[in-house]
């Protein structure tokens, strides 16, 4: 479990470098960073199963934690939208990124199917537990796109999608 715990960290840390351009002057919010954790998470698995022939253990990731992967991805792209009148395309972009570094990780790292199946293992002790037990169970922890919000800032923040008129762009995403 250490090893994964390691390895994880240091996917974390790739995948937040990717992205901290595009997050500057935007805070994620608690349900926004968990999505962000989730989302990475889900992307590592699923080029796991692909790449380390583990199509079922994904397989039975997904059913078993399906609401809140869905509810994840919820949170997660709404932090785009938050972030960028191109919410949305950057999200997906977001996630090919993660899905190719991931993918770079199988090719570079001898053991990472080892800790890919040791993870999808801890899923399945995990099973009909909330992914965010599963999440702890994993150590799934550290640096995402974005800072996590203060609880002023978060409280400031605007509400999903709302958007203000502003300058030549037209409708742009409200920062605050």
């Amino acid at each position: 479990m250490r090893r994964t715990t390691r390895i994880i960290s240091a996917a974390l840390a790739t995948v937040a470098m990717t992205a901290q351009a595009f997050a500057a002057g935007v805070c994620s919010r608690a349900d926004e960073t968990a999505g962000m954790k989730a989302e990475i998470l889900q992307q590592q698995l699923m080029v796991a199963a692909y790449s380390c022939h583990l199509e079922g253990s994904y397989n039975a990731f997904v059913v078993n934690y399906r609401p809140d992967l869905i509810a994840a991805d919820g949170a997660a792209q709404s932090l785009f939208q938050r972030a960028s009148a191109k919410g949305s395309d950057e999200y997906q972009s977001f996630k090919t990124r993660m899905a190719n570094d991931f993918s770079m990780d199988y090719q570079n790292q001898d053991d990472f199917c080892d800790n890919a199946q040791d993870m999808f293992q801890t899923a399945a002790e995990h099973r009909g537990e909330s992914l965010s037990s599963l999440m702890a169970a994993l150590s799934f922890d550290g640096a995402t796109p974005f800072d996590q919000c203060t609880t002023r800032e978060a409280a400031a923040a605007p509400a999903d999608n709302e958007m203000v008129e502003g300058g030549s762009s037209g409708a742009v995403n409200a920062r605050r």
